[in-house]
């Protein structure tokens, strides 16, 4: 049996069993044999909750099911097999299923608005078909068919509220995927922003690297060093000129990337360190818990909000990797002077050694070692936060140590924390 016929199979069994269980759920009109019960429901429903299934052997199961159900009960309650007294509600499952069925390819195995009207009138037909089989036709009254007709209307009511209820819920869990995605969409720019940063300063390292090795070049040309050693020099110089030019290219794309998914408006401070907040209870190592006490005097707005994000995300990050203690204590704080936006981040870790403070921010300087791999960490995290504070935000960061406590203090001016993003990509 192949996994699609298998799945079917199942949903036709799960389809019937809920129709059978819900038929339990009546109530008698005009007449004892005359009940009025939920069964349909399911039927009807499971359209909005599996989209297309198999309709006809739900209905003919599911109508045997509830016929036998019938029979069972009033064996059991009267101690007679009322097999003919239970075959007229048969027929409703059966006709209501069977309408049902050529229903859906009409409206494309949806339920819509309009098709309440068409399932109102197989209620009512269903119903009067059943309680024909019940009946002569001299027996339906007026006041019969109003009946009827009430509790078609009540049950396509019922499933009227089902259908909003279930496209409510439906709605609300596509609006939290949504602000999920766009959380590490967020986050992802961010990252993809270091990278960029980085591979903007090691541009000037390649520019620099080919220009040395001309100068080598030529050097070894006027001092008639070995033709063939000077030849590999500008075969260097060479090399380098086209790893610079792919490089360029790269780099390009990436910032045309950025500057076509990145036009939007910015964003509030509370914003980001939510959304940074629920990033680090997201990717917190086994064995560590990570509480974040946000303090800030002003909510403040800027659109360099992927710029800041970067700054806050690689030092909550350092501070969780450094820590030592398997409950890690971040604080953010914002205060404000006259000129000058503070920021502070301290966390409870082992701290700073003092020969270490100078190298802090210098490009690959890390103490962090995998001692069960022996990888080491590229320590660029901090030197990217050190090129944003002083670049893009034309301010300062300064680090404070001591066991069980460190605290990175960053200075904005004021002036420059709303800029646009746009104009500080390329510097």
């Amino acid at each position: 049996m192949s996994n699609k016929t298998f799945s079917k199979l199942k949903q036709t069994i799960l389809i019937s069993t809920a129709c059978i269980i819900c038929a339990q759920l009546h109530f008698s009109l005009f007449n004892t044999d005359f009940k009025i019960s939920l069964g349909i429901l399911p039927l009807v429903i499971s359209i909005i909750l599996f989209g297309r299934y198999p309709i006809l052997p739900v209905t003919f199961l599911s109508a045997t099911g509830i016929f036998i159900s019938r029979v069972i009960f009033s064996w059991m309650t009267t101690g007679q097999l009322e097999i003919m007294a239970n075959f007229p509600e048969t027929c409703f499952y059966l006709i209501y299923g069977i309408l049902f069925f050529f229903l859906c390819p009409t409206q494309n195995y949806e339920l819509k608005n309009k098709s309440l009207i068409f399932l109102f009138f197989f209620d009512y037909i269903s119903n009067l078909a059943e309680l024909l089989l019940r009946s002569s036709i001299n027996q339906v009254s007026f006041d019969t068919q109003i009946s009827i007709l009430l509790v078609a209307f009540s049950r396509t009511m019922i499933i009227w509220f089902t259908l909003c209820c279930l496209n409510l819920y439906k709605f609300s869990l596509l609006k939290r995927e949504h602000a999920e995605r766009y959380q590490r969409l967020l986050l992802l720019i961010s990252k993809l922003n270091d990278e960029i940063v980085l591979m903007r300063k090691n541009s000037q390292m390649i520019e620099e690297t080919m220009n040395t090795s001309y100068k080598l070049f030529h050097e070894m040309e006027e001092q008639k060093v070995n033709p063939s050693l000077s030849r590999k020099a500008l075969s260097v110089a060479r090399d380098v000129h086209e790893i610079k030019k792919e490089y360029m290219v790269i780099l390009r794309g990436l910032s045309d990337a950025m500057e076509l998914n990145l036009k939007e408006e910015g964003m509030y401070l509370e914003d980001i360190l939510t959304l940074l907040k629920n990033s680090i209870n997201a990717s917190v190592p086994d064995g560590k818990s990570v509480t974040l006490a946000i303090h800030i005097q002003e909510n403040l707005y800027t659109q360099k909000h992927y710029f800041l994000m970067s700054i806050l995300r690689n030092l909550f990050n350092n501070a969780v990797e450094a820590s030592v203690n398997p409950s890690v204590f971040l604080q953010f704080s914002q205060t404000e002077t006259a000129d000058d936006y503070i920021l502070l981040v301290e966390d409870n870790g082992p701290g700073i050694l003092p020969e270490d403070m100078e190298q802090l921010f210098n490009p690959g300087f890390s103490t962090k070692i995998n001692y069960e791999t022996g990888e080491i960490n590229r320590g660029l995290g901090l030197n990217i936060v050190k090129d944003l504070v002083e670049h893009q935000f034309h301010g300062n960061i300064h680090v404070a140590s001591v066991p069980g406590k460190t605290t990175f203090t960053i200075q904005i001016p004021k002036k420059s924390w709303k800029g646009n993003y746009y104009e500080n990509i390329s510097d």
